[in-house]
């Protein structure tokens, strides 16, 4: 019962507070201390075994900033790139952990889309720039990370997640022009992504603080479906917002995690190649 109390408590507390991070792919095991309570890891081929020892939950916060998420039309034949796609999203963080070695985990949140980009990419004939922003709306995400091998200090895992969100679009501007205001046309985001990392643990002060560097690469896909709006713009030109995709679909990302009594954490990521981003996120185990 207070396993359960405290993640309800922990649920409340955290509500208030994706291009997708890697993660530290050591970190279903180095928190293995709770702060309400002592952590212990359950051998799961013990018939006695106590299941309550089997199962932690970790919350804390979520905030992934892309200043350049690489995407392109997805449309056959016109291969053009979009100029710049910005994804701003801060969520709660919730993972489930089993035996201190799978995650679990999830987001809820909210996102904020903007993409600055030539008219000509949307069929226009001049080459100055156009801007789609959306609303700051609701978005999620769920995933599963393991540890694959680990050995004295140095820890190997890997992880798939998938995120969504789906606001609407706020306006439509033209370089040097005012916006042209938008409601209740659609606008989804939705990606998806396998990864494996390395990383390694060096003790500070006592065994129970760390500093755990670590780098990792990905592959995913992104889209984002426009549903072909139509905006009028100046001199009677129209444009066609055509449905996006991930231009490159590998990245790879550094991060640095500092963990605290093995009960806490907060961890910096910056990712490149597919993407421009970095990564925050702190949390603690019951």
């Amino acid at each position: 019962m207070k396993k359960i109390a405290a993640v309800f408590m922990g649920l409340v507390l955290s509500a208030s507070a994706y291009a997708l991070p890697i993660g530290n792919p050591w970190e279903a095991s180095i928190m293995s201390d709770g702060v309400f309570w002592e952590g212990h890891c359950a051998d799961y081929c013990d018939p006695c075994v106590n299941w309550c020892d089997a199962w932690s939950v970790r919350i804390g916060f979520y905030g992934d900033y892309v200043y350049n998420h690489h995407m392109e039309l997805d449309r056959h034949g016109n291969r053009a790139s979009i100029h710049e796609t910005q994804i701003w999203t801060n969520a709660a963080y919730l993972a489930l952990n089993l035996y201190d070695r799978f995650d679990v985990f999830g987001t809820l949140g909210t996102s904020h889309f903007e993409i600055n980009t030539p008219k000509k990419s949307f069929g226009a004939v001049n080459n100055d720039y156009a801007t789609v922003e959306t609303e700051t709306d609701f978005s999620w995400s769920i995933g599963l990370r393991g540890t694959i091998w680990e050995c004295g200090n140095f820890g190997v895992g890997g992880e798939a997640q998938y995120f969504r969100s789906c606001p609407d679009i706020n306006y439509v501007k033209e370089e040097n022009n005012e916006p042209r205001y938008r409601r209740d046309d659609p606008f989804k985001y939705h990606e998806w992504q396998i990864g494996f990392g390395a990383a390694y643990r060096i003790n500070i002060a006592s065994c129970a603080t760390a500093l755990i560097p670590y780098m990792g690469v990905k592959w995913g896909r992104a889209w984002v479906d426009m549903n072909d709006i139509v905006v009028v713009v100046t001199n009677g030109e129209a444009l066609t917002f055509f449905n996006l995709r991930s231009e490159r679909n590998f990245g790879y990302a550094f991060g640095l995690t500092l963990l605290g009594c093995n009960k806490t954490s907060v961890t910096v990521e910056a990712r490149f190649i597919d993407e421009k981003a970095l990564y925050v996120n702190g949390q603690f185990r019951f």
